[in-house]
């Protein structure tokens, strides 16, 4: 099925932020020196939390890699999603390659009540949807647990400037519920008081790019409670998050049918 048109943010995962600051000063005058205060690391995290709290709309990625792209990390899926702050609905896309089948699938949270629809289906059922609260049936692997995207910023700790961004620790517990549910649909025991590094950095007023290493977070847990934890399925969790600039409201659902009924090539008259 065609993909909304949500974040682009493949590219933007990689974006630098170059700020050059020059003075000049002609013969015969002082030359003027420019000086720039120093915003320490947890003023700068605070900013970012500000900064999301004030987002409407929100248009975010999210990719897990195997892990470090700089070290050769590859991609297991993306997901491209839409939230509301004001009113919690949220709408998500994933394109996956886990075990090597290619698949996409989406999502729509609205009202307390969650959709999902497969591409499987065919451009015909592009706006069809199915009504998996009460029977999600495994359907429900790509969804976080938690559909508030902000949680590597705001539930962050600030630690030390990173270039131009912030190294921060993220409870392991936010970073878990803040990814897809298939990869841990209870948040394993054991995780107390357990960090994930991560760095999150602000371009512009509506921009914040985060890299998580999960895979490294599991160092810090007690080895008999790692024995029962299935750490390959989570490597680097990499992010951008915006504020739209087109303000569509999240809809609900134009067309909802029940598959056992009706062909989903017929669901718009189901």
């Amino acid at each position: 099925m065609a993909r909304r048109p949500l974040l682009a943010a493949t590219s933007a995962l990689g974006a630098v932020l170059l700020l050059t600051l020059s003075g000049c000063g002609g013969s015969g005058t002082a030359a003027s020196t420019k000086t720039s205060d120093v915003v320490m690391e947890g003023e700068q995290l605070d900013a970012m939390v500000a900064q999301v709290n004030k987002m409407g709309i929100m248009e975010w990625h999210g990719q897990l890699l195997t892990k470090n792209p700089d070290n050769g990390g590859k991609r297991i899926f993306d997901l491209d999603g839409r939230y509301s702050p004001s009113t919690g609905y949220s709408e998500l896309s994933m394109d996956s390659a886990i075990d090597g089948k290619v698949e996409q699938v989406d999502y729509l949270v609205v009202a307390g009540r969650t959709y999902f629809n497969s591409e499987v289906w065919g451009p015909n059922a592009a706006n069809c949807w199915v009504d998996i609260t009460d029977d999600q049936e495994g359907r429900s692997w790509a969804l976080p647990s938690d559909l508030d995207p902000t949680w590597p910023v705001t539930a962050a700790r600030a630690i030390r400037l990173s270039g131009d961004g912030v190294a921060v620790g993220i409870p392991a517990e936010e970073v878990l519920t803040g990814m897809p549910r298939g990869l841990f649909p209870e948040v394993p025991a054991g995780l107390k008081d357990v960090e994930a590094k991560g760095v999150v950095t602000q371009h512009g007023t509506h921009f914040i790019e985060v890299s998580v290493d999960v895979l490294n977070m599991w160092n810090d847990v007690p080895e008999d409670a790692l024995a029962d934890i299935e750490t390959r399925k989570a490597g680097w969790w990499a992010m951008t998050m915006k504020e739209s600039q087109d303000g569509n409201p999240i809809a609900p659902p134009k067309y909802i049918f029940d598959p056992a009924k009706t062909p989903p090539s017929q669901c718009k008259r189901g």
